[in-house]
């Protein structure tokens, strides 16, 4: 890729990734740490589907009006957290990704958002219950076709934005 450095940011979120559970006052057991990785990428999922208004809420709330900065820095803490999971379960090689596998996510357009977050986060549970690489696999895959096609977020905006995360931790 020319601005996505997958490789680099994987040396990075493992460094980050041993630092700040150093940091945690109450520490958790290897188990519990994979299951807190998923629900964190979860719940940041969550907040970026919010951020990209692509549900409409049936109950009374506040409306959103968020800007393009919160949805690429949702987006791309998103992506550092399915690298750590990647690390964790070893599924570092499923990350890599061609130029040619990103030009091909542009043939297929999602036009509802919510299926596509919807695919997502059931891929990612899938992979966590039943432990299926292929459905990280296409998790990840559906996740970068959503930042960079739908979203219509430059590599190199998400690589500085990686960075950022990167230098501040």
């Amino acid at each position: 890729m020319p601005e996505l450095d997958i490789a680099q940011y994987l040396r990075l979120t493992k460094d980050m990734s041993h630092m700040i559970s150093n940091q945690w006052s109450a520490p958790i057991g290897p188990k519990q740490i994979l299951l807190n990785d998923y629900l964190n990428l979860d719940v940041t999922l969550s907040k970026l589907m919010m951020a990209t208004q692509s549900i409409m809420i049936n109950v009374p709330s506040e409306t959103l009006s968020v800007a393009e900065e919160e949805i690429i820095n949702l987006y791309t803490q998103a992506l550092v957290q399915f690298l750590t999971i990647s690390l964790k379960q070893q599924w570092t090689h499923l990350m890599v990704m061609t130029d040619e596998d990103i030009d091909q996510f542009k043939k297929f357009p999602q036009r509802h958002l919510a299926h596509q977050y919807m695919g997502i986060k059931t891929m990612l549970l899938n992979s966590y219950h039943q432990k299926r690489q292929a459905d990280f696999a296409h998790a990840w895959r559906s996740f970068l076709k959503l930042g960079l096609v739908e979203l219509n977020l430059t590599q190199k905006a998400l690589d500085e934005t990686i960075q950022k995360i990167f230098n501040e931790k």
